[in-house]
């Protein structure tokens, strides 16, 4: 866990990095909007715009949800949040601004999310990139399938090994 002096460096980075976002888009920083920035910098897990909305309405703070829903997507495109769908329907969030990049895999009986970060993974994107002539800046990953726990309970996966 990042000691409270670095999480205000951190704070204060991504919140000068989001004026200047906002600011080359001719948007204003405001106090909303702020508010929403402080709490999705304290939150580490993933979360839908609904969850953040509950929580600052639980703090007291008189933030609209329209300015939500219209913030979460300049925060993803200023790269302090990442997008990310686990489920069709619902888009989730996780903070990705000072956090070092990873992927997901989905299990698609209980929803368990696993984090993994994986070197193969990036030299992927980058050998992928450089034969297509394209600069990659971020990617997203994301395997479904069963954890171990609902393998086991499917006599069709249980029989197969581990590893396979």
């Amino acid at each position: 866990m990042a000691d409270p002096i670095s999480q205000n460096n951190q704070a204060g980075d991504a919140s000068e990095e989001f004026k200047r976002f906002l600011r080359s888009r001719s948007i204003k920083f405001t106090g909303p909007r702020r508010r929403i920035l402080e709490t999705v910098l304290e939150m580490h897990d993933h979360f839908e715009a609904e969850q953040l909305l509950i929580l600052l309405r639980q703090r007291g703070e008189r933030v609209a949800k329209a300015t939500i829903y219209r913030t979460l997507p300049l925060l993803v495109d200023c790269g302090i949040l990442k997008q990310v769908r686990f489920e069709v329907k619902q888009a989730h969030y996780e903070l990705c601004y000072g956090e070092n990049p990873h992927d997901h895999m989905v299990c698609r009986r209980c929803g368990r999310i696993v984090e993994f970060d994986s070197e193969d993974v990036i030299e992927l994107r980058a050998r992928l990139a450089r034969e297509n002539k394209f600069h990659a800046i971020a990617h997203r990953f994301q395997i479904s399938g069963l954890c171990w726990q609902c393998a086991n309970q499917c006599p069709a996966i249980s029989s197969l090994s581990p590893s396979s």
